[in-house]
C-alpha cells in the first residue's frame, strides 16, 4: 500500500531531534496539527515559551525535512 503524504511527512519529521533531549519531535509530542492535502503540508511545533528562541534551528530543520 502506498504511503500517504501525511505519513511520509511524519516519518521525515521523526528524524528531526531536539538537541537538548535527543528525542525526535514526533515521539516527544512537539508535533501538533499535521495536515497534508493537495501537496500542501501544515504543522506546528509546541515548545515551552522559554525555549522558543533557542529552538529556532529545530523549527528550520523541521521545515526542511
Amino acid at each position: 500500500m502506498a504511503e500517504t503524504l501525511a505519513e511520509a511527512v511524519r516519518a521525515a519529521l521523526g528524524a528531526v531531534r531536539d538537541p537538548d533531549t535527543g528525542r525526535d519531535i514526533v515521539s516527544s509530542g512537539m508535533l501538533q496539527g499535521l495536515s497534508a492535502r493537495d501537496g500542501l503540508v501544515q504543522f506546528a511545533l509546541a515548545v515551552p515559551r522559554e525555549r522558543a528562541r533557542a529552538l529556532e534551528p529545530l523549527r528550520a530543520a523541521a521545515e526542511r525535512a
